[in-house]
């Protein structure tokens, strides 16, 4: 209270567990504060809806920030997909592999307790925690979801920090493609044994997207499991790879924080506005009721 009650604090960055963002949010809005909040918004859409309000109200620079939009590999395939290298996107698949670390950060258990709390956490971490990652790059890459099947036993291991893992969440996009469906999946496994090389944790993501005329595939992010170029393009029956760039995933937090200080001074734009953020976490608890229900869940009806 006392650092947002300061006029010489322009921004802040709010890195806390989720049951605590709105309120320290809404706090640093009402002061007038630019705000750079993690993700994902909140533990649910009520909460996410209070910070939209305030978000709205404030004269401010607000985002929400997910790192993964500021990797740039992922930039590179969505510079290529822009330009059309693979025509109209049809497909989108992500696979998430948590393992066993060979390097990285030591997390000390108690560090994580909370994520394993329901009431602190929102529940599902696998799905609303790490899986906020995927959902933000979802939208990022292909747009909005309109409905989702989530398969994943979501009666078990509730206390586990692997909740929701292993799942199968299958969805279609709003939208079609010249008259096209277009459909997505995304794959969570848990594997204890599975050695990962990484600087930091011990998960990695990889992407494949497919067009009516070509396939990009990012081929890492959070650590090194592939040995594989960062991305590859394939175009009219030739693949391209392409490794000039930065994969350092850490690096990303430095992109995406120059993004944010240059939408305060600059008016740049940010990858994940109020409205945007909301729409994903709608995306999230819509995967997490279909896995409940065992039912096919619109984005829709969450409100």
């Amino acid at each position: 209270r006392e650092m947002l009650a300061d006029p010489d604090v322009d921004a802040v960055e709010i890195l806390l567990p989720h049951f605590l963002h709105r309120e320290v949010a809404i706090s640093a809005l009402e002061a007038g504060k630019h705000v750079s909040l993690q993700k994902p918004m909140g533990v649910n859409l009520h909460e996410a809806d209070a910070i939209c309000e305030a978000a709205s109200k404030a004269n401010v620079v607000f985002r929400v920030f997910d790192n993964f939009l500021s990797y740039e590999p992922y930039r590179v395939a969505k510079k290529l997909i822009d330009e059309g290298e693979i025509g109209e996107p049809l497909t989108f698949r992500i696979n998430v592999v948590t393992g066993k670390g060979v390097g990285g950060w030591e997390i000390h258990d108690e560090a994580d307790l909370w994520r394993a709390i329901p009431a602190q956490s929102g529940g599902t971490p696998a799905i609303l925690d790490l899986g906020a990652h995927m959902a933000a790059s979802i939208y990022f890459f292909m747009g909005p979801v309109e409905r989702v099947h989530t398969f994943s036993d979501l009666d078990i291991n509730r206390d586990s920090l692997f909740h929701g893992s292993p799942a199968m969440i299958t969805f279609e996009f709003e939208g079609k493609s010249d008259g096209a469906q277009r459909f997505g999946s995304w794959a969570m496994t848990h594997a204890p044994e599975l050695e990962i090389p990484t600087d930091y944790y011990p998960d990695d993501e990889m992407i494949e997207i497919v067009g009516t005329r070509g396939i990009v595939w990012i081929n890492r992010c959070s650590a090194k499991l592939l040995d594989a170029p960062p991305v590859s393009l394939l175009r009219d029956g030739k693949t391209r790879h392409f490794e000039d760039m930065e994969v350092d995933w850490g690096d990303s937090f430095r992109v995406g924080g120059e993004e944010f200080t240059d939408a305060i001074a600059n008016g740049g734009k940010v990858d994940m506005s109020a409205e945007l953020a909301r729409a994903v976490l709608s995306f999230q608890r819509a995967a997490i009721l279909s896995g409940e229900e065992h039912r096919e869940v619109t984005v829709a009806e969450m409100g």
